[in-house]
Protein backbone atom coordinates (compact mmCIF):
# COMPACT_ATOMS: atom_id res chain seq x y z
CA UNK A 1 0.00 0.00 0.00
CA UNK A 2 1.24 3.01 -1.16
CA UNK A 3 1.67 6.56 1.28
CA UNK A 4 -0.17 9.28 -0.49
CA UNK A 5 0.15 12.72 1.78
CA UNK A 6 -2.42 15.77 2.50
CA UNK A 7 -1.47 18.87 3.58
CA UNK A 8 -4.20 20.91 5.01
CA UNK A 9 -3.22 24.57 3.75
CA UNK A 10 -5.86 26.72 3.49
CA UNK A 11 -6.52 28.42 6.64
CA UNK A 12 -6.52 32.08 7.16
CA UNK A 13 -4.35 32.02 10.06
CA UNK A 14 -6.09 35.08 11.66
CA UNK A 15 -5.25 34.09 15.93
CA UNK A 16 -1.81 34.96 14.12
CA UNK A 17 -2.67 38.66 13.36
CA UNK A 18 -1.22 40.97 12.38
CA UNK A 19 1.42 39.11 10.70
CA UNK A 20 -0.73 36.89 9.54
CA UNK A 21 -3.22 38.00 6.60
CA UNK A 22 -5.76 37.07 4.10
CA UNK A 23 -3.52 37.68 0.90
CA UNK A 24 -0.39 35.93 3.17
CA UNK A 25 -1.90 33.31 5.91
CA UNK A 26 0.70 31.92 8.28
CA UNK A 27 1.33 28.80 6.35
CA UNK A 28 2.96 30.66 3.86
CA UNK A 29 5.31 32.72 7.33
CA UNK A 30 8.86 31.27 8.91
CA UNK A 31 7.86 32.06 12.61
CA UNK A 32 11.67 30.33 13.58
CA UNK A 33 13.47 32.43 10.89
CA UNK A 34 14.10 29.56 8.55
CA UNK A 35 11.28 28.48 6.47
CA UNK A 36 7.54 28.92 5.89
CA UNK A 37 5.50 26.43 7.93
CA UNK A 38 4.09 24.61 4.44
CA UNK A 39 7.41 24.43 3.83
CA UNK A 40 9.43 22.60 7.03
CA UNK A 41 6.09 20.62 6.65
CA UNK A 42 6.19 19.23 3.03
CA UNK A 43 9.92 18.42 3.84
CA UNK A 44 9.73 16.11 6.68
CA UNK A 45 7.31 14.46 4.64
CA UNK A 46 9.54 13.90 1.18
CA UNK A 47 11.43 11.54 3.36
CA UNK A 48 8.09 9.59 3.75
CA UNK A 49 6.87 10.16 0.13
CA UNK A 50 7.14 10.85 -3.25
CA UNK A 51 6.77 14.82 -4.48
CA UNK A 52 4.07 13.37 -6.74
CA UNK A 53 2.44 11.34 -4.05
CA UNK A 54 2.12 14.86 -1.83
CA UNK A 55 -0.63 16.64 -2.47
CA UNK A 56 -1.42 19.79 -1.11
CA UNK A 57 -5.25 21.48 -0.59
CA UNK A 58 -5.22 25.77 -0.42
CA UNK A 59 -7.31 28.32 -1.29
CA UNK A 60 -7.67 29.31 -4.77
CA UNK A 61 -6.84 32.62 -3.60
CA UNK A 62 -2.94 31.86 -2.39
CA UNK A 63 -2.93 28.54 -4.53
CA UNK A 64 -0.08 30.25 -6.75
CA UNK A 65 1.74 31.20 -3.84
CA UNK A 66 1.42 27.87 -2.62
CA UNK A 67 2.95 26.43 -5.85
CA UNK A 68 5.96 29.23 -5.81
CA UNK A 69 6.61 28.15 -2.43
CA UNK A 70 6.71 24.20 -3.07
CA UNK A 71 8.42 24.26 -6.86
CA UNK A 72 9.18 20.39 -6.51
CA UNK A 73 5.58 18.80 -5.75
CA UNK A 74 3.65 18.82 -9.25
CA UNK A 75 1.19 21.83 -9.61
CA UNK A 76 -1.53 19.48 -10.53
CA UNK A 77 -0.88 18.04 -7.10
CA UNK A 78 -2.11 21.06 -5.65
CA UNK A 79 -5.54 21.03 -5.13
CA UNK A 80 -7.18 24.77 -4.79
CA UNK A 81 -10.55 25.47 -2.75
CA UNK A 82 -12.92 28.24 -4.08
CA UNK A 83 -13.94 28.67 -0.55
CA UNK A 84 -13.00 27.02 2.80
CA UNK A 85 -15.87 24.44 4.48
CA UNK A 86 -13.61 23.01 7.07
CA UNK A 87 -11.75 19.67 7.24
CA UNK A 88 -14.50 17.29 5.93
CA UNK A 89 -15.14 18.82 2.99
CA UNK A 90 -11.25 19.32 2.33
CA UNK A 91 -10.59 15.64 3.58
CA UNK A 92 -13.16 13.86 1.12
CA UNK A 93 -11.59 16.08 -1.88
CA UNK A 94 -8.54 14.68 -1.44
CA UNK A 95 -9.79 11.22 -0.70
CA UNK A 96 -11.45 11.65 -4.10
CA UNK A 97 -8.54 12.86 -6.22
CA UNK A 98 -6.22 10.23 -4.47
CA UNK A 99 -8.48 7.41 -5.05
CA UNK A 100 -8.87 8.17 -8.80
CA UNK A 101 -4.96 7.15 -8.74
CA UNK A 102 -4.41 4.65 -5.95
CA UNK A 103 -7.90 3.70 -5.28
CA UNK A 104 -6.42 1.23 -2.12
CA UNK A 105 -3.60 3.43 -0.93
CA UNK A 106 -3.44 5.00 2.28
CA UNK A 107 -3.95 8.35 2.75
CA UNK A 108 -1.59 10.46 5.54
CA UNK A 109 -3.31 13.91 6.55
CA UNK A 110 -1.16 16.76 8.25
CA UNK A 111 -2.36 20.66 8.80
CA UNK A 112 0.39 22.68 7.43
CA UNK A 113 1.07 25.12 10.46
CA UNK A 114 2.71 22.65 12.93
CA UNK A 115 5.91 22.76 14.34
CA UNK A 116 7.94 19.82 15.07
CA UNK A 117 11.51 19.29 16.75
CA UNK A 118 11.95 15.74 16.42
CA UNK A 119 11.34 15.09 12.76
CA UNK A 120 13.16 11.28 13.03
CA UNK A 121 10.45 10.58 15.85
CA UNK A 122 7.51 12.06 13.82
CA UNK A 123 8.84 10.25 10.55
CA UNK A 124 9.16 6.82 12.75
CA UNK A 125 4.96 7.69 13.77
CA UNK A 126 3.65 7.75 10.41
CA UNK A 127 5.77 4.84 9.10
CA UNK A 128 4.54 2.83 12.07
CA UNK A 129 1.05 4.07 11.61
CA UNK A 130 1.15 2.64 7.68
CA UNK A 131 2.43 -0.57 9.08
CA UNK A 132 -0.68 -0.46 11.19
CA UNK A 133 -3.36 0.24 8.92
CA UNK A 134 -1.68 -3.20 6.95
CA UNK A 135 -3.32 -5.53 10.00
CA UNK A 136 -6.20 -2.60 10.68
CA UNK A 137 -7.03 -2.04 7.35
CA UNK A 138 -10.45 -0.96 8.62
CA UNK A 139 -9.71 1.45 11.09
CA UNK A 140 -9.48 5.26 11.04
CA UNK A 141 -6.14 5.90 12.89
CA UNK A 142 -5.13 9.44 14.58
CA UNK A 143 -1.85 10.34 16.01
CA UNK A 144 -2.49 11.59 19.82
CA UNK A 145 -0.07 14.27 21.36
CA UNK A 146 1.46 13.14 25.50
CA UNK A 147 0.08 16.64 26.93
CA UNK A 148 2.85 18.67 28.58
CA UNK A 149 0.00 20.97 30.48
CA UNK A 150 -3.72 21.52 30.76
CA UNK A 151 -4.31 22.97 27.17
CA UNK A 152 -7.78 24.78 26.29
CA UNK A 153 -7.29 25.31 22.94
CA UNK A 154 -6.65 21.94 21.96
CA UNK A 155 -9.51 18.91 21.81
CA UNK A 156 -8.29 15.23 23.38
CA UNK A 157 -8.32 11.84 22.41
CA UNK A 158 -9.07 9.28 25.41
CA UNK A 159 -7.63 6.23 24.57
CA UNK A 160 -8.10 2.44 25.89
CA UNK A 161 -6.80 -0.95 25.17
CA UNK A 162 -3.23 -1.84 23.24
CA UNK A 163 -4.68 -3.01 19.84
CA UNK A 164 -0.75 -3.20 18.11
CA UNK A 165 2.62 -2.17 19.53
CA UNK A 166 6.16 -1.58 17.76
CA UNK A 167 8.97 -0.42 19.59
CA UNK A 168 8.20 2.19 21.67
CA UNK A 169 4.81 3.06 20.07
CA UNK A 170 1.61 1.36 20.63
CA UNK A 171 -2.01 1.43 19.00
CA UNK A 172 -4.53 2.38 21.03
CA UNK A 173 -8.16 1.72 20.50
CA UNK A 174 -10.33 5.04 21.42
CA UNK A 175 -12.63 5.34 23.69
CA UNK A 176 -13.96 9.09 23.15
CA UNK A 177 -13.16 12.04 21.34
CA UNK A 178 -13.68 15.26 24.05
CA UNK A 179 -13.87 19.30 22.48
CA UNK A 180 -12.18 21.84 24.11
CA UNK A 181 -12.30 22.22 27.31
CA UNK A 182 -12.22 24.65 30.14
CA UNK A 183 -8.70 24.33 32.19
CA UNK A 184 -10.47 22.33 35.08
CA UNK A 185 -11.68 19.97 32.73
CA UNK A 186 -8.56 19.94 30.87
CA UNK A 187 -6.55 18.96 33.99
CA UNK A 188 -9.19 15.88 34.63
CA UNK A 189 -8.42 15.05 31.17
CA UNK A 190 -4.55 14.43 31.21
CA UNK A 191 -4.79 12.83 34.89
CA UNK A 192 -7.49 10.02 33.08
CA UNK A 193 -4.80 9.42 30.53
CA UNK A 194 -6.19 11.66 27.50
CA UNK A 195 -4.00 12.62 24.69
CA UNK A 196 -4.27 16.04 22.76
CA UNK A 197 -6.10 16.11 19.57
CA UNK A 198 -3.57 17.01 16.67
CA UNK A 199 -5.81 17.01 13.47
CA UNK A 200 -3.22 14.33 11.67
CA UNK A 201 -4.64 11.32 10.66
CA UNK A 202 -3.62 8.03 8.78
CA UNK A 203 -6.10 5.47 6.77
CA UNK A 204 -6.51 3.62 4.07
CA UNK A 205 -9.02 5.97 1.48
CA UNK A 206 -11.09 3.53 0.52
CA UNK A 207 -11.96 3.42 4.28
CA UNK A 208 -12.01 6.83 4.66
CA UNK A 209 -14.37 7.02 1.80
CA UNK A 210 -16.92 4.27 2.96
CA UNK A 211 -17.29 5.83 6.71
CA UNK A 212 -17.99 9.57 5.18
CA UNK A 213 -20.70 7.79 2.83
CA UNK A 214 -22.12 5.57 6.36
CA UNK A 215 -21.47 9.03 8.34
CA UNK A 216 -22.47 11.90 6.01
CA UNK A 217 -24.30 9.90 2.70
CA UNK A 218 -24.90 13.79 1.50
CA UNK A 219 -21.15 14.32 1.33
CA UNK A 220 -20.68 11.32 0.08
CA UNK A 221 -22.99 11.86 -3.00
CA UNK A 222 -21.93 14.99 -3.42
CA UNK A 223 -18.00 13.57 -3.86
CA UNK A 224 -19.49 11.33 -6.33
CA UNK A 225 -20.89 14.05 -8.54
CA UNK A 226 -17.60 15.59 -8.64
CA UNK A 227 -15.54 12.07 -9.13
CA UNK A 228 -17.70 11.51 -11.64
CA UNK A 229 -17.07 15.13 -13.44
CA UNK A 230 -14.29 16.28 -14.96
CA UNK A 231 -12.81 17.96 -12.36
CA UNK A 232 -13.29 21.29 -13.79
CA UNK A 233 -12.93 24.38 -11.69
CA UNK A 234 -17.09 24.68 -12.24
CA UNK A 235 -17.78 21.28 -10.85
CA UNK A 236 -15.06 21.61 -8.19
CA UNK A 237 -17.27 24.82 -7.17
CA UNK A 238 -20.24 23.03 -7.16
CA UNK A 239 -18.94 20.52 -4.91
CA UNK A 240 -18.01 22.85 -2.00
CA UNK A 241 -20.95 25.18 -2.86
CA UNK A 242 -23.02 21.84 -1.84
CA UNK A 243 -20.84 21.01 0.88
CA UNK A 244 -21.56 21.71 4.55
CA UNK A 245 -18.95 22.94 6.72
CA UNK A 246 -17.98 20.77 9.29
CA UNK A 247 -14.88 18.98 10.42
CA UNK A 248 -13.74 15.76 10.21
CA UNK A 249 -13.73 14.93 13.90
CA UNK A 250 -17.53 15.62 14.29
CA UNK A 251 -18.25 14.07 11.09
CA UNK A 252 -16.81 11.10 11.09
CA UNK A 253 -14.21 10.55 13.63
CA UNK A 254 -16.53 10.65 16.48
CA UNK A 255 -18.84 8.61 15.10
CA UNK A 256 -17.07 5.71 13.28
CA UNK A 257 -16.53 1.99 14.96
CA UNK A 258 -13.14 1.85 14.19
CA UNK A 259 -11.26 4.37 15.61
CA UNK A 260 -7.24 3.80 16.73
CA UNK A 261 -4.86 6.36 17.91
CA UNK A 262 -1.19 6.37 18.01
CA UNK A 263 0.24 8.57 21.34
CA UNK A 264 3.57 10.52 20.02
CA UNK A 265 5.54 13.15 21.44
CA UNK A 266 7.69 14.44 18.59
CA UNK A 267 8.01 18.23 19.68
CA UNK A 268 4.82 19.49 18.32
CA UNK A 269 3.72 22.87 18.64
CA UNK A 270 0.39 23.88 16.65
CA UNK A 271 2.07 27.55 15.88
CA UNK A 272 -1.94 28.49 16.92
CA UNK A 273 -1.36 31.36 18.86
CA UNK A 274 1.18 33.95 19.38
CA UNK A 275 1.81 32.46 22.98
CA UNK A 276 2.46 29.18 20.84
CA UNK A 277 5.30 31.32 18.68
CA UNK A 278 7.07 32.78 21.73
CA UNK A 279 7.47 28.70 23.03
CA UNK A 280 8.42 27.98 19.05
CA UNK A 281 11.44 30.55 18.97
CA UNK A 282 14.27 30.62 20.74
CA UNK A 283 14.17 32.78 23.73
CA UNK A 284 17.02 35.45 25.39
CA UNK A 285 18.14 34.92 29.46
CA UNK A 286 14.68 36.64 30.27
CA UNK A 287 12.54 34.42 28.54
CA UNK A 288 12.00 36.68 25.50
CA UNK A 289 11.06 35.86 21.85
CA UNK A 290 11.85 37.77 19.06
CA UNK A 291 11.58 38.34 15.63
CA UNK A 292 13.03 41.43 14.09
CA UNK A 293 14.77 44.09 16.31
CA UNK A 294 13.75 44.92 19.85
CA UNK A 295 15.10 46.11 23.15
CA UNK A 296 14.12 45.14 26.61
CA UNK A 297 14.86 46.66 30.03
CA UNK A 298 13.21 45.24 33.02
CA UNK A 299 11.05 42.82 30.91
CA UNK A 300 10.61 39.05 30.71
CA UNK A 301 8.94 36.28 29.12
CA UNK A 302 6.97 38.44 25.55
CA UNK A 303 6.57 37.43 22.09
CA UNK A 304 7.65 40.62 20.07
CA UNK A 305 7.55 40.23 16.24
CA UNK A 306 9.34 43.54 14.98
CA UNK A 307 8.84 44.82 11.28
CA UNK A 308 10.46 48.00 9.90
CA UNK A 309 10.45 49.25 13.17
CA UNK A 310 12.48 48.56 16.53
CA UNK A 311 10.51 47.56 19.48
CA UNK A 312 10.94 48.83 22.95
CA UNK A 313 9.77 46.67 26.23
CA UNK A 314 9.94 48.67 29.57
CA UNK A 315 9.03 46.65 32.85
CA UNK A 316 6.38 44.40 30.72
CA UNK A 317 6.02 40.50 31.06
CA UNK A 318 4.04 38.20 29.18
CA UNK A 319 2.98 40.34 27.12
CA UNK A 320 2.81 39.85 22.58
CA UNK A 321 3.66 42.62 20.78
CA UNK A 322 3.41 42.60 17.10
CA UNK A 323 4.18 45.19 14.48
CA UNK A 324 1.71 43.85 11.18
CA UNK A 325 1.52 46.36 8.27
CA UNK A 326 -1.59 47.91 8.96
CA UNK A 327 -2.17 47.51 12.60
CA UNK A 328 0.02 46.85 16.11
CA UNK A 329 -1.51 44.06 18.40
CA UNK A 330 -0.76 44.65 22.39
CA UNK A 331 -2.19 41.65 24.19
CA UNK A 332 -0.89 39.46 27.20
CA UNK A 333 0.09 36.20 26.32
CA UNK A 334 -2.74 34.49 27.95
CA UNK A 335 -5.40 35.83 25.54
CA UNK A 336 -3.34 35.44 22.08
CA UNK A 337 -6.12 32.79 21.88
CA UNK A 338 -8.61 35.60 21.72
CA UNK A 339 -6.74 37.42 18.89
CA UNK A 340 -9.15 35.57 16.15
CA UNK A 341 -12.20 36.60 17.66
CA UNK A 342 -11.76 40.28 18.46
CA UNK A 343 -10.11 40.04 14.34
CA UNK A 344 -13.81 39.38 13.06
CA UNK A 345 -15.18 42.21 15.19
CA UNK A 346 -12.44 44.33 13.38
CA UNK A 347 -13.37 43.40 10.27
CA UNK A 348 -17.15 44.08 10.40
CA UNK A 349 -15.51 47.87 11.19
CA UNK A 350 -13.15 47.90 8.57
CA UNK A 351 -9.98 47.94 10.26
CA UNK A 352 -8.65 44.48 10.02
Amino acid sequence: MALHVVVMAGGKGERLWPASRTHRPKQLISFDGDRSLIRATVDRLLPLAAPERVCIVTGSDIAPQMAAELPDIPASNILAEPFGRNTAPCIAYAAAWIAARDPQGVMAVFPSDHAIADTVAFQKTVTFGTQCLQDFPAHLITIGIEPTHPETGYGYIAPSEVMHSGGTLVLRRVEAFYEKPDRARAQNYIDGGCLWNAGMFMWRVDTILRDIKRHMPDLHDNLMRLSASSWQDSDILSFYENARAVSIDYAVMEKAAKVAVIPADFGWNDVGSWDAVGKLKRTDQHGNSVQGKAYFHESRDNVVWAGAKPIVCIGIENMVVVEGEEAILVCPREMSQDVGMVLKKLKTEKIG
